[in-house]
């Protein structure tokens, strides 16, 4: 038993690592606060992919424990983002629709880990990045 848990755990740090291997050119964190950067100009993303990229960082930073939670409120994405409260709202429950995040606990909203590499995947196609 030991070992198939030990096999779960470096699959899934696989994963991770593949995640941060595709996020690393539209994605920073901060190193002091575990913020998620966004590294390329926001005006050559849609406000879902704004969206989503903060929640991505928000896992990666987690991961990195840089902060203690993956999740974040519709407020904080929307003041970190610059994006209007009600259009982050609306995206997220576009997102939401689309299986890419839940909502786990009052208002905190979170990506889901296994639709951040086609998440990812269709923001770097967007951006003509494959």
């Amino acid at each position: 038993m030991k070992k198939n848990f030990t096999n779960n755990c470096l699959l899934i740090n696989q994963k991770v690592e593949t995640i941060v291997n595709k996020a690393k050119d539209v994605l920073g964190i901060d190193k002091d606060t575990g913020e998620p950067i966004l590294l390329v100009s926001r005006a050559k993303f849609r406000d879902e992919d704004c969206v989503a990229l903060y929640l991505i960082g928000k896992f990666i930073a987690s991961e990195l424990k840089l902060v203690d939670s993956p999740s974040a409120t519709y407020i904080e994405i929307a003041d970190k983002m610059g994006i209007d409260k009600a259009i982050v709202a609306a995206r997220l429950s576009d997102m939401k629709k689309k299986g890419y995040v839940r909502s786990s606990n009052r208002g905190q909203w979170e990506i889901i880990f296994p639709r951040i590499s086609d998440v990812l995947d269709e923001v770097r196609q967007r951006l003509g990045m494959s």
